[in-house]
């Protein structure tokens, strides 16, 4: 198969999520050569082509611990009317009201603005299908990525690679050890199929709804796991969004995941019959495209977040940013969730090395795949998180670049710190 040769970058990000946007924008601030790939035609990932619209959590006990290009852009996008932001110097409100609200259509377009803006090359619709590397003393080094495009496959080579895929997919091609799930690689939290309801009942409306579902679940006509723990009041209010569990799949393999796509629209639809069956004029509009993952491969790195280090805010001598967010642990079908919240006053921290992967010289990981034990990454995987990390991945990779000839390791944490600090970040 004849391989089409692509540009060369100083850095390479793959994904563009909420992670691989801020770090594809920070290397390239930083004066990086940078390339974005992204197998979906839209960026966001989960925030707009999953549509979790909420992006969460940027304050701690009343004061911002996360801010940077991430923050940046919910301000900008507020200031176009397609955000809302909630006063979160008020302490104590439970954590979903500190979500920002997002427009899916005029946040992905603003990050198109942001890309452009700095010059970076995109690759929508190209999803990275393999990762060439080559074998040194101390570990591998990715020398570039083969992408599908409609021309064929294409090769692009870089100089530091920053895996914001959230399944870890070129860190773990290239070679890098993970962890996946629990006691087995299905072990794991189940994912959402969100969908997006049309119409409010009336009084009697909702009174046959309401008898309509228990029917169903009684017949077998609906499922638990299709509410996962919510009520029918949860499901009208939330306009359906966050609501089922699909559980028992792995989306780091894609038989598993072909699977769950099918279990979930198989939940939409139960749903769907159950609001028609009542006629209540509520129904389902549309839903995701796919099934949105909680949890995959864990990439292991030189640094190892621990649940134990998460909740007692564990200060890292490299720690790079901040991240604030419950335990969340979402458990199978509708058996709820497993919380633990953060006392007052502790604020936990992500280390940089838990964003250097083992046994690669030139890679950082960004995201949930980012290294830690179940516990801890049921709370660092959020949004706002993400944004955090991938900022700093983004800007130690260009000091990789600039300082280390593509290595990860031996750069200058007050350099890079300095990076973040100029693009608006707070920094431990």
């Amino acid at each position: 198969m004849k391989i089409l040769e692509g540009k060369s970058y100083d850095v390479l990000v793959c994904g563009a999520g909420c992670a691989g946007f801020c770090a594809a924008v920070q290397a390239a601030r930083a004066g990086m050569r940078t390339a974005l790939v992204e197998k979906y035609g839209m960026p966001g990932g989960i925030m707009t082509v999953l549509g979790n619209q909420d992006v969460a959590q940027f304050n701690a006990h009343g004061k911002m611990v996360i801010e940077g290009i991430g923050w940046a852009f919910l301000k900008e996008l507020e200031a176009q009317g397609y955000a809302e932001i909630p006063d979160m110097s008020v302490k104590g409100l439970p954590h979903p009201l500190y979500g920002v609200r997002v427009n899916i259509v005029a946040a992905a377009k603003l990050m198109d603005d942001y890309f452009q803006r700095e010059g970076i090359d995109l690759y929508y619709n190209q999803p990275v299908v393999s990762v060439e590397v080559e074998e040194e003393t101390d570990g591998a080094r990715i020398t570039g990525v083969l992408i599908a495009s409609k021309q064929g496959i294409r090769r692009l080579k870089g100089t530091v690679a920053v895996d914001c895929t959230g399944d870890g997919d070129v860190c773990a091609w290239a070679g890098a050890p993970y962890e996946c799930g629990g006691e087995s690689e299905t072990d794991l939290q189940p994912g959402t199929l969100r969908y997006y309801l049309d119409g409010s009942p009336s009084q009697e409306g909702l009174a046959a709804l309401s008898a309509g579902v228990e029917r169903a679940l009684q017949e077998g006509r609906l499922l638990p796991e299709d509410f996962a723990g919510h009520s029918l009041g949860n499901v009208l209010e939330a306009r359906g969004d966050n609501i089922n569990h699909i559980s028992g799949f792995n989306a780091a393999d894609s038989d598993s995941k072909t699977a769950a796509e099918i279990r979930g629209r198989q939940s939409v639809l139960r749903m769907l019959e159950a609001f028609r069956r009542s006629g209540a004029g509520v129904t389902i509009a549309g839903c995701a495209p796919e099934v949105a993952p909680r949890e995959s491969r864990r990439i292991l790195c030189d640094g190892y977040i621990t649940g134990e280090d998460y909740v007692s805010a564990r200060r890292y001598a490299d720690a790079i940013c901040y991240s604030f967010y419950p335990i969340d642990l979402h458990r199978s079908g509708a058996n709820g969730i497993y919380q633990v919240f953060l006392e007052e006053g502790r604020v936990p921290t992500i280390p940089l090395s838990a964003l250097q992967p083992r046994g690669l010289v030139n890679a950082y990981v960004a995201g949930r795949c980012a290294s830690g034990d179940r516990l801890a990454n049921s709370a660092y995987r959020v949004k706002a998180s993400c944004m955090a990390m991938g900022q700093a991945a983004g800007a130690a990779a260009a000091v990789a670049v600039q300082e280390n000839g593509g290595r990860a390791r031996g750069c200058r944490l007050e350099h890079i710190k300095q990076i973040l600090l100029e693009n608006g970040a707070i920094v431990p």
